[in-house]
C-alpha cells in the first residue's frame, strides 16, 4: 500500500521549474477545498501515488485531468490555462543532486572507467572517494553524508524500480580506495546485487580496446515512462546534465559499444569476486585490543559519527 505521507511531507519549491509551480497550484487549491490526497485520488479515480507525483512536479499533467480538476476545485480555468507549464520537463540543474532522476527512471545505464557508481557505492568506499578526490573540501561530513546517501538509495533495491545495467572499467576493481578492507566490502556488496539480478554489470577489460568517447569519463543514461531521456556525463570533476536528443544518441551508442567490448555478465561476476577475495586476504587480521574497544564503543557514539 502506498504511503501518503512520504509525498505530503514533502516541502515544496515552486522555483524548481514550471510544473513544480503547477504541482504547488494543485496543492493549494486541493487544500483549499478540505481535501487530502487520498480523497482526492478516489474522487478522479486514479492512483494516489499518480496524483501526489503530479502535485510533486514528477510526472506530466494529462489535459484531460485539467478540465476536472479546473470544475472539481473550481480554479477559475487554472489548470487549463496553464496546462503547458503542468507538461514541461522540470529543471534538471535544480533537482537535487540525480536523487529525483534516478527514482523516476524506467531504466539507468552506467559508464565509469574509475569508480564505483555512486548508486552502488558502500558508505565505506563512499568516504574513500570524497577523502580521495576532495581533499580540500571545506564541509567533508556534509560530502561524506551525501555520499553515504546515495550508496543508501533504496532505488536498487525497489522491485518496481528501475533496470539497472553498468560497463565499469577494470581499472574499478583494482583502485584500492579506501585498502583492502573497504574494497572487498565494495565488490562483495556489487557481487550481492548483481546474484540478487536487481542490476547487471559488466567488466570492461583492461586489455579491450577503448571507445574513444566513452574513456574521458563517467556517463549515466536515464529513460522514464513519460519523460524524454536524459544523460549526466561526469569528466574532470564536473558533472552536465543533457536531455539534446543528439548527445543522448551518442552517448546511448557509447554505452552499447562498451557493453559489447565488456566481458559476459557471468565472466564479469567471477571476476568481481574473485578480486574481492584477493582484498579479502589481504585485509589485516583485528588485534585483539581493537576488538576489545569495538565492543566497548557506546552504541550511541558510534550513530553520532555516521
Amino acid at each position: 500500500m502506498t504511503n501518503p505521507g512520504r509525498f505530503t511531507a514533502r516541502k515544496l519549491d515552486p522555483a524548481l521549474s514550471a510544473r513544480s509551480l503547477y504541482g504547488a497550484e494543485l496543492r493549494y487549491y486541493r487544500e483549499r477545498a478540505g481535501l487530502t490526497l487520498g480523497e482526492l485520488a478516489d474522487m478522479l479515480h486514479i492512483e494516489l501515488s499518480y496524483l501526489a507525483r503530479i502535485e510533486q512536479g514528477e510526472r506530466r499533467f494529462d489535459p484531460e485531468l485539467a478540465d476536472v480538476l479546473d470544475r472539481l476545485l473550481d480554479t477559475g480555468g487554472f489548470f487549463v490555462r496553464n496546462l503547458t507549464a503542468g507538461r514541461s520537463a522540470p529543471d534538471p540543474n535544480k533537482l537535487s543532486p540525480l536523487a529525483d532522476w534516478e527514482r523516476l527512471a524506467a531504466t539507468i545505464k552506467e559508464w565509469d572507467a574509475t569508480l564505483v557508481p555512486g548508486l552502488l557505492q558502500t558508505d565505506a568506499y563512499a568516504k574513500a572517494v570524497a577523502e580521495t578526490y576532495a581533499p580540500l573540501l571545506a564541509d567533508r561530513p556534509t560530502r561524506y553524508r551525501w555520499e553515504a546517501r546515495l550508496s543508501r538509495t533504496p532505488v536498487l533495491h525497489d522491485p518496481k524500480g528501475p533496470r539497472y545495467l553498468a560497463v565499469l572499467g577494470e581499472a574499478v576493481l583494482h583502485r584500492g580506495l579506501g585498502g583492502p578492507a573497504t574494497m572487498a566490502e565494495q565488490l562483495h556488496s556489487l557481487a550481492a546485487l548483481i546474484r540478487r539480478r536487481r542490476i547487471t554489470v559488466r567488466v570492461l577489460p583492461l586489455a579491450a580496446t577503448p571507445h574513444p568517447t566513452g574513456t574521458d569519463g563517467a556517463l549515466r543514461l536515464m529513460t522514464y515512462a513519460d519523460e524524454s531521456p536524459a544523460l549526466h556525463f561526469t569528466a574532470h570533476h564536473t558533472g552536465n546534465h543533457f536531455t539534446d536528443p543528439g548527445a543522448v544518441n551518442l552517448a546511448h551508442l557509447t554505452h552499447d559499444l562498451l557493453t559489447a567490448a565488456a566481458l559476459p555478465p557471468e565472466d564479469s561476476l567471477a571476476l568481481i569476486e574473485s578480486t574481492a577475495a584477493d582484498y579479502r586476504a589481504r585485509t589485516p587480521a583485528p588485534s585483539a585490543a581493537g576488538e576489545r574497544s569495538a565492543r566497548a564503543r557506546p552504541r550511541g557514539r558510534e550513530l553520532e559519527h555516521r
